[in-house]
């Protein structure tokens, strides 16, 4: 089965497993003359239980997948969507799962197949950098950037490229910084036991990209990589060493690495209501942002009221906005 980017293959979807709570990977297709409909999820006991009944939920793994049509006859497109649907549907009722909320490829676009089944919630912006033309240090990159790049070579920083893993520990302590300094979400950590761990699952699929003045680690950057597109997946920096601009060189020859490498765009990532980040971001592209639309849909109604009652009566909700509201 070939899927066309890293996060919907199924050891990501397995790896990250353990991110959610009591959560247990799974996976469901429609495969019929029509076409392949593939779409991995955690499953996750729901926080609160009624009548002795018990309930889950299905949120998709770390990252940005949700179903995917993978195949599909000329013309069929809507009809497979709409069987896939209808299937999933009554797999939802076999296994008691009461609600989906799903983390759509905005690159992918794959919402757009099933846009008739969701209600979603805008989660702002992504960029990423096109890779696909002659030079994209003069066509992408702002002059600012590239004033930054420059900078970083002038400053006498030098680039490693680690496809085994071994700076590991360098990297895990610049993302503690960078955690630090931003406050960061225990969700999005990482122990450094679970990053030498990825080295072995996702062998040849990721490098750290290491930014070095004087011997010293400055910045740092996982790169993911599938297909045709890479992740700036998570970086690290050293706020100390910022005028070094490191981080701007990290970024350039992670586009360096994907043009030799036959890559056509490199993944930013969003930067929530960091406005500073998102300019630093922006100046590194001048492709359109692309939208981050995430996917919420409630599978068994009177359930999903009661959970919520329920939720309401023994904790209170503090999150009314919350999705799914048993959760808030």
């Amino acid at each position: 089965m070939q899927v066309p980017d890293i996060y919907f293959l199924p050891e990501w979807g397995k790896f990250f497993e353990t991110k959610e709570a009591g959560g247990e990977w799974r996976v469901f297709e429609t495969e019929n003359e029509k076409g392949h409909v593939y779409y991995q999820f955690i499953v996750r006991p729901t926080p609160v239980q009624v009548d002795g009944a018990r309930y889950s939920d299905i949120i998709t793994p770390y990252g940005f997948s949700g179903p995917i049509i993978l195949k599909c006859e000329e013309g069929q497109r809507q009809q497979l969507a709409a069987e896939f649907q209808e299937q999933f549907q009554r797999y939802c009722e076999e296994e008691r799962i009461v609600s989906e909320y799903i983390r759509f490829n905005p690159w992918l676009r794959n919402r757009l197949d099933f846009e008739d089944y969701y209600e979603f919630r805008d989660n702002g912006h992504t960029l990423y950098i096109d890779l696909t033309g002659e030079d994209y240090f003069m066509e992408q990159f702002s002059s600012s950037s590239r004033r930054q790049v420059r900078k970083a070579v002038k400053n006498n920083v030098s680039i490693e490229l680690d496809f085994t893993g071994e700076s590991a520990s360098e990297f895990h302590r610049l993302y503690d910084l960078t955690a630090r300094k931003n406050n960061i979400e225990d969700y999005y950590l990482f122990s450094l036991e679970s990053l030498h761990a990825s080295f072995e699952v996702f062998k040849g699929k990721q490098f750290f990209i290491n930014a070095i003045h004087e011997g010293s680690y400055i910045s740092s950057s996982l790169i993911l990589h599938h297909g045709d597109y890479m992740h700036y997946h998570l970086a690290a920096n050293d706020p100390s060493a910022y005028p070094l601009a490191g981080n701007s060189l990290v970024i350039s020859e992670a586009c360096r690495w994907g043009v030799e490498n036959g890559k056509k765009e490199l993944h930013l990532g969003g930067a929530g209501s960091d406005e500073n980040l998102y300019r630093f971001k922006r100046n590194f592209t001048k492709a359109p942002p692309l939208e981050l639309l995430m996917g919420k849909k409630i599978r068994m109604p009177e359930a999903y009221d009661q959970l919520s009652e329920a939720k309401k009566a023994q904790e209170g909700i503090k999150h009314p906005g919350y999705f799914p509201l048993y959760r808030g």
